[in-house]
């Protein structure tokens, strides 16, 4: 064999062990890839007290946020409530990590002066895999009525989806919601509607099968919906106590897999870039290797000749 073509050959198995080598950590790196998990959060407001019978006064409303999501915890928690802007947190944050983990209740306390019967909105949102939550919660509280009864209308809903996310081309996908009384009084006329899913089932949980949600019930609705794209849609709960509409809402981001193509995963940016740029530069090293021997090669037959 000639010294130019054990070069090449050199070369050859040099670009294919450098080669193998990127497609080998690509593999690695899919083979641990993590799920993609869609945030989930929920909040309550309860004002204290529930009405001002005698006219307008001080209100204080409480608070509480939760992560409905095991796998993963929720940071930049915030708080906002369109009626009281004084929010503060009370506690909740037990291991002092300021992320919103699972098994905690941050509570946060707003305090204002209602002249007038009021109906609030609060809105909570966190962030998990670059992705916001958001739920809002509702709270009415009725000011100068004698009526002696406890004018409060307030319900929560939160809601699921299984799987978090879909593969390329979609499929199907089943929501499940979980309604509750955070109020004193049953509610009525429980509505539940979703905006891209129609076909709701029948209500389960109504423990005394009296049709209404009372304050120690949670009742429970699914739906399934084929999703061919991502997909972000909003349920919504009306019911009503005491002649006020409680209302509630939450809102979730399924996930499709885009058809695009991308470079496989091999790590952290940062690290993938620096690797192609090595092998891009050993190619073109070797390229240009390639060309200097074969002009070598090219001078040397020439020489030969005139000889």
């Amino acid at each position: 064999m000639s010294k130019t073509n054990r070069i090449k050959g050199f070369i050859f198995v040099l670009l294919l062990a450098i080669l193998l080598g990127v497609n080998a950590k690509s593999v690695s790196a899919q083979d641990t890839s993590s799920v993609l998990y869609v945030p989930l959060i929920g909040i309550t407001s309860v004002p204290n007290p529930l009405a001002l019978p005698k006219g307008p006064g001080d209100v204080t409303y409480n608070y509480a946020v939760k992560n409905f999501l095991s796998e993963v915890a929720l940071s930049n928690i915030q708080v906002v409530d369109d009626k009281c802007s004084s929010i503060k947190f009370v506690t909740g944050d037990d291991n002092g990590n300021s992320m919103l983990d699972y098994s905690e209740t941050w509570r946060y306390s707003c305090t204002t002066k209602l002249t007038g019967t009021t109906q609030s909105t609060i809105t909570a949102t966190g962030t998990a895999n670059n992705i916001t939550a958001t739920h809002k919660a509702y709270a009415t509280v009725v000011v100068g009525s004698n009526d002696p009864a406890p004018l409060v209308s307030i319900i929560n809903i939160t809601k699921v989806a299984y799987p978090l996310s879909l593969p390329m081309g979609g499929g199907k996908i089943t929501f499940t919601y979980k309604v509750n009384n955070p109020g004193i009084v049953p509610l009525s006329g429980v509505i539940v509607t979703d905006d891209k899913c129609k076909s709701l089932s029948g209500k389960l949980g109504d423990t005394n099968g009296n049709n209404l949600l009372d304050v120690n019930e949670v009742w429970i609705y699914t739906c399934t919906a084929t999703l061919t794209r991502t997909t972000t849609n909003t349920v919504n709960v009306i019911a009503y106590a005491n002649g006020f509409k409680a209302l509630g809402e939450a809102t979730i981001t399924v996930k499709v897999a885009s058809s695009s193509l991308s470079f496989p995963n091999a790590g952290s940016t940062l690290d993938f870039k620096l690797t192609a740029w090595k092998v891009l530069a050993g190619i073109l090293a070797a390229l240009i290797l390639l060309l200097v021997l074969k002009k070598k090669n090219k001078l040397e037959k020439s020489r030969r000749r005139r000889r």
